[in-house]
């Protein structure tokens, strides 16, 4: 039986998005509840992730 790379990693992508948003859900609600409080309008998740930065060419 010859290792998929790419099956590996798809159910290790799975494994940690599923953790990952256990983790999250009770911060979100929290947040909510203390939007809801100060009648502030909810907002919506934005995540950003740093783009590559490219390196000069010599």
């Amino acid at each position: 039986m010859a290792f998929d790379g790419k099956a590996f990693g798809k159910e290790v992508v799975e494994i940690v998005k599923d953790y990952l948003r256990r983790q999250i859900e009770p911060l979100e609600a929290r947040i909510a509840a203390l939007e809801t409080e100060a009648g502030v309008k909810a907002s919506k998740t934005v995540v950003r992730i740093a783009a590559p930065t490219r390196q000069a060419r010599p």
